[in-house]
């Protein structure tokens, strides 16, 4: 019984751990069309509760630009203009999880 206590103890623990940890997300100011950071571009570290979050923006249907990075507050939505969309992704689930 201690045993089966003890190990559920140590995987609560590194479950734990594991939300604790810094994350590694892209970071760029602006992405063109074509997934390539014009500028700004690099790596962040994810700090306290903060997730990767990608932002891209549609005008008339079609991908205009995006953003990248590490945010505190991000929440996964889409907000609709009658010509413009902005769709926003948040992730925290693996490094790098941000990828346009």
């Amino acid at each position: 019984m201690a045993k089966c206590l003890l190990l559920l103890l140590l995987v609560v623990l590194s479950s734990l751990l594991g939300l604790l940890q810094a994350l590694e997300c892209f970071q760029c100011d602006r992405v063109n069309t074509s997934g390539v950071c014009v500028s700004g571009g690099g790596t962040c570290q994810t700090q306290g509760g903060q997730q990767c979050f990608l932002r891209k923006i549609y005008e008339d249907g079609t991908l205009s630009y995006g953003r990248q990075g590490c945010s505190q507050l991000c929440t996964p939505m889409k907000l609709f203009n009658p010509s413009v969309i902005v769709e926003y992704k948040c992730c925290h689930d693996s490094p790098l999880c941000n990828k346009f």
